[in-house]
């Protein structure tokens, strides 16, 4: 009897657990689920290209900041002479 009664409970709770999968399956496939899956990926590549883009402007001014020390062109600026050509 405790066999039975295992092997019963096992298999309620196998059955269970594919139930609940098979309903995550079939409602990821549905249109409603894939829309869903897109605009989430959507969100995650935005997220990331903001980021990217956020990072590699704080890297150019850092940069820039660095060729403007080195360069000595934050100490005084000098005006541009415009020549004449006639």
């Amino acid at each position: 009897m405790g066999r039975r009664l295992f092997w019963f409970a096992i298999g309620v709770g196998v059955t269970a657990w594919l139930v609940v999968k098979g309903r995550e399956y079939y409602e990821r496939f549905t249109p409603k689920g894939v829309t869903e899956q897109v605009e989430k990926s959507a969100r995650n590549a935005r997220g990331w290209v903001d980021e990217f883009v956020s990072t590699m402007s704080s890297a150019m001014d850092e940069r820039e900041h660095e060729l403007r020390e080195a360069l000595g062109l934050d100490e005084a600026t000098v005006p541009v002479q415009e020549s004449k050509h006639h």
